[in-house]
């Protein structure tokens, strides 16, 4: 990254957040047009999908336009009365909008599927559990980018796969500080600010600490995390699911339909079991096992270095 954009390693927190010199990737139409895509993405990938879809925009049950006075913020919730998901995001012309149609609707997928079961408390999973439906349905539409990137699109397949990779450390970094305050309450904000600092030292030793944004060379930037306050211990549940995901990935490199069935055996058991047991009765790996995190991560590694990134700046 340092390499592509001129940079010395290395670099300040501003220049990590841009993967590409000419800019990150960005949706090539607005936000008729990402749910149009979405739409096709969804009715292509299976027939269970496209019904799901096609119930949420029927329905009206995605919220994701920004207005004025709006909440910030975007999730997946259910309405359990009438037993449909609903999706609340506020589009900003960003990669991020078509996450919403991929990652939060990935979370919907699985209560739709999953939504006669009783007690309602079976139609979700753990945490953990939860967010493997939705961090594995952004690669399932990794067939699909072209129509919702464009040109970008090469850029946003090879921004995902490495996003996916570098987010690992950074969540298992804010579980790693979790532990640290809870273990020690009477830290002082100048001490938790320097336990942060040097935790980033380990985890992103690529994150240069300049001074340029202060907030951040000040060991301040934990508190950008609400998850720290709001949902403690949350964290890590992303990267025990980011593990899982890329399996799910590397099935896609050989064999579409196969990785589909492995999901919908994942998905259709709802919170019937603890995550470990979902895993094993869809024939995944457990990322608590050391050989799966590596063997996901050489798999994705020679992915990158082999990936053609030719004209792009």
């Amino acid at each position: 990254q340092a390499k592509r954009l001129g940079k010395q390693y290395p670099m300040s927190f501003a220049d990590n957040a841009l993967m590409f010199r000419s800019g990150n990737p960005a949706p090539c139409g607005d936000a008729d047009a990402i749910l149009a895509q979405g739409k096709k993405f969804y009715e292509e990938l299976s027939p269970e999908t496209g019904v799901f879809f096609n119930t949420m925009l029927d329905n009206e049950l995605l919220d994701v336009l920004s207005t004025p006075g709006k909440a910030a913020g975007g999730y997946c919730t259910s309405l359990w009365d009438y037993q449909v998901p609903f999706i609340f995001a506020n589009f900003n012309g960003t990669q991020h909008d078509v996450e919403v149609v991929t990652h939060e609707a990935g979370h919907a997928f699985a209560a739709y599927t999953n939504r006669d079961r009783v007690p309602y408390s079976t139609v979700w999973p753990s945490m953990e559990g939860c967010e493997v439906h939705s961090m594995s349905m952004e690669f399932f539409a990794w067939p699909w980018a072209e129509g919702f990137f464009g040109k970008d699109t090469r850029k946003f397949l090879y921004s995902h796969l490495a996003g996916a990779l570098t987010f690992i450390p950074y969540g298992t970094m804010v579980d790693h500080f979790q532990h640290i305050v809870y273990e020690k309450p009477d830290l002082t904000p100048a001490e938790r600010h320097a336990a942060w600092k040097e935790l980033l030292g380990i985890y992103m030793p690529w994150m240069k600490l300049d001074g340029e944004i202060p907030f951040y060379s000040e060991g301040e930037g934990w508190q950008r995390q609400k998850h720290i306050y709001e949902s403690p211990f949350y964290y890590i549940d992303y990267c025990l699911a980011q593990t899982v995901s890329l399996q799910f990935w590397a099935m896609l490199q050989k064999d579409r339909a196969n990785a589909w069935e492995h999901y919908m055996a994942y998905t259709r058991q709802g919170g019937s079991r603890v995550f470990t047991e979902l895993l094993k009765n869809a024939g995944l790996d457990s990322p608590f096992e050391e050989s799966c995190l590596r063997g996901v991560c050489e798999t994705a590694k020679q992915w990158l270095d082999s990936y053609d990134l030719t004209g792009i700046e």
